[in-house]
């Protein structure tokens, strides 16, 4: 599927000029009602001017309604657009003065001394009526005075001011265009740093994986900055799982490896004798054995640091430990009998199932049988116990041996630690780390205590009767 090219900045700037731009036309419509309104008020005031200009000098004379039209009155109607100006003074209907064919509008609801406003139609031609009724010495009735112009100069003023507005709006979006590209570019400066720094952290082969610094961070955007320094931890822990890993096993390898090839140069070496031929063989079929154990136990530490790493689901299933322990008593019985150690399984006949994987409790299992029967004495003993105690299942793995002492029970989880005095037996320092590794990422617990009668030790196992996550 073909990847459709966005750009957050473009993005950001167009919901940005969006609402400005809506605002915009919402002012506009107002500022062209205003213009609108503001122009008809300034022309209206004129022809007001106008008209009481010319009722100042309306007389009755022996009966008779004298009129001594004002040059000023209709002059300061006179505009640049050249508008027609219009004039009539009448009453009871009945022109006195002026262009009688003016249509008039209805003045009777027009207060005596207060000018009405009508917009009506002359020659065709749009305009603007004044009409002032007033009362004078000598007639009953209101005479009326009225004074009409075209639209022209209204049109124009109206034009100009709405070009000026929509010049003002349009430098109005430009500019929010402008300042809003400056700003998003700013804002996002912040992304564009963290993008070379990711970058630069990834040429040349010391790939730096340090948590990206989140002091310039936006808060928008502080969740995937998060979410990437949780994947660069995850990495480095990775990375460095197999470092240790490979540095581990090279230095665990190379002992059998270097007791093999010795037995190895010996055999070939002419007129050997049976005696050491046979002792030969004997040391490589020990320093296989040692190896295979080591090889198998690397696979199962990789295997943990894995799921580690990766935090697979190992509560999905349901295992039941008495059938796993029995399993890996039968499995080790063989190297019991071979070492003069007796097993002893004892299982608890209610229920013993936890959300668990059973491949992982029967290599945690083995890891602390195979260490006891290691590290016991011919002619001892060990014991594996599951029970059943309230919200807790558990198998305990007692031995009568030399044991751990108190103060090195801590460093003896330590990924190929071995205890000095131990040397003699041929363990890489991988169980018990294997055992803990596991344990926790199924939610349990593994502690070390003395064995029966303070003698030996106590491997002691736990799982909670629901499934608890593991650490991170």
């Amino acid at each position: 599927m073909t990847r459709r090219s966005t750009s957050l900045r473009r993005a950001l700037l167009v919901k940005l000029l969006f609402p400005t731009s809506a605002l915009a036309i919402v002012l506009g419509a107002g500022g062209a009602l205003l213009i609108n309104r503001t122009v008809e008020a300034a022309h209206d005031r004129v022809l007001d001017g106008s008209v009481r200009a010319i009722a100042e000098r309306v007389a009755v004379e022996d009966d008779d309604i004298v009129v001594d039209l004002p040059a000023i009155a209709l002059r300061m109607l006179e505009t640049p657009a050249a508008d027609s100006i219009y004039y009539r003074v009448s009453y009871q209907g009945k022109p006195v003065t002026g262009y009688t064919d003016l249509p008039s509008m209805n003045v009777t609801a027009i207060e005596p001394g207060t000018v009405g406003y009508a917009d009506l139609t002359y020659l065709g031609r749009s305009i603007r009526l004044a009409a002032l009724p007033v009362l004078i010495y000598g007639k009953p009735g209101p005479i009326v005075i009225e004074v009409a112009e075209t639209r022209l100069a209204r049109r124009e003023t109206e034009r100009q001011l709405y070009m000026a507005l929509a010049g003002l709006e349009a430098l109005l979006i430009l500019t929010a265009a402008i300042f809003g590209w400056f700003a998003v570019e700013r804002g996002l400066s912040p992304l564009a740093a963290l993008s070379h720094e990711i970058d630069a952290r990834g040429v040349g082969m010391n790939v730096d994986l340090q948590p990206l610094d989140t002091s310039e961070i936006p808060d928008e955007v502080m969740s995937p900055v998060r979410a990437i320094n949780l994947l660069f931890g995850r990495l480095d822990r990775a990375f460095q799982l197999v470092r240790d890993f490979t540095a581990n096993a090279s230095h665990q390898m190379k002992t059998p490896l270097a007791s093999l090839w010795v037995h190895l140069r010996l055999l070939q070496r002419p007129g050997l004798q049976q005696e050491t031929a046979t002792q030969a063989i004997t040391e490589i079929e020990r320093s296989a054995i040692h190896l295979e154990r080591l090889i198998t136990q690397l696979i199962a530490l990789a295997r943990a640091d894995q799921v580690a790493v990766t935090h697979e689901d190992t509560h999905s299933s349901r295992t039941n430990l008495a059938d796993v322990a029995a399993d890996v008593v039968a499995q080790l019985s063989p190297i019991a009998a071979q070492r003069d150690v007796d097993l002893d399984f004892q299982a608890e006949q209610s229920e013993t199932d936890v959300a668990a994987n059973a491949g992982m409790i029967h290599e945690i299992l083995l890891n602390l049988v195979d260490n006891a029967i290691r590290y016991n004495e011919a002619g001892g003993r060990v014991s594996i116990r599951v029970s059943n105690a309230g919200d807790w299942r558990s198998v305990a793995v007692i031995d009568d041996g030399p044991g751990i002492p108190p103060e090195m029970r801590a460093r003896v989880f330590d990924r190929f630690y071995r205890i000095p005095s131990k040397g003699k037996a041929s363990g890489a320092g991988l169980g018990l780390s294997i055992a803990l590794l596991l344990a926790e990422q199924n939610g349990g617990t593994l502690t070390l205590a003395d064995g029966e009668g303070g003698k030996g030790l106590t491997a002691l196992l736990r799982f909670p009767l629901e499934a608890a996550h593991p650490p991170a």
